[in-house]
């Protein structure tokens, strides 16, 4: 599993993880409980698709969805910052993005922005998947955040 050594580093010092996805639809969350005793770690995941959601969920601020995109760093970054203190966590991810294959408004390709709050310390990085199946690119999206939060320990 490629939750696996994320899980494991979690339980060794004692940290718990909340997620907030769009793009991955829960994916995240469901590579993660996969693992038995899953429950010592995940503190919730939000499924927050729409932009109406994401404002009422997680509090995000629409005017600033609306000015930059609901694809954006910064709404990456409020997300992960969002469901860390809802849940009440030590680490947050947010994930926002477009798999395709149409792409959206104020946006003129396929990515997907990540976010992880990790106590407090913010870490983003963006893919583009052009050319890639809207299913392989979820799966890279989810195999990219792992990493990301592997790196952080």
């Amino acid at each position: 599993m490629i939750s696996r050594n994320v899980y494991e580093l979690c339980v060794k010092n004692g940290l718990t993880i909340a997620f907030a996805e769009s793009m991955t639809g829960g994916s995240l969350a469901y590579e993660l409980i996969k693992n038995p005793g899953s429950s010592k770690v995940i503190s919730g995941s939000i499924i927050a698709y729409s932009i109406e959601q994401k404002v009422k969920l997680l509090g995000l601020n629409q005017k600033q969805i609306e000015l930059e995109s609901v694809v954006s760093e910064s709404v990456a970054k409020q997300m992960a910052t969002s469901v860390r203190s809802i849940m009440n966590s030590d680490i947050g991810v947010g994930v926002t993005g477009n798999a395709g294959p149409e792409k959206q408004i104020n946006t003129k390709k396929l990515e997907v922005w990540i976010a992880i709050d990790f106590k407090g310390e913010l870490i983003t990085q963006s893919i583009s998947f052009d050319h890639l199946s809207r299913i392989k690119a979820i799966e890279q999206t989810v195999q990219k955040t792992y990493e990301m939060l592997e790196d952080c320990f």
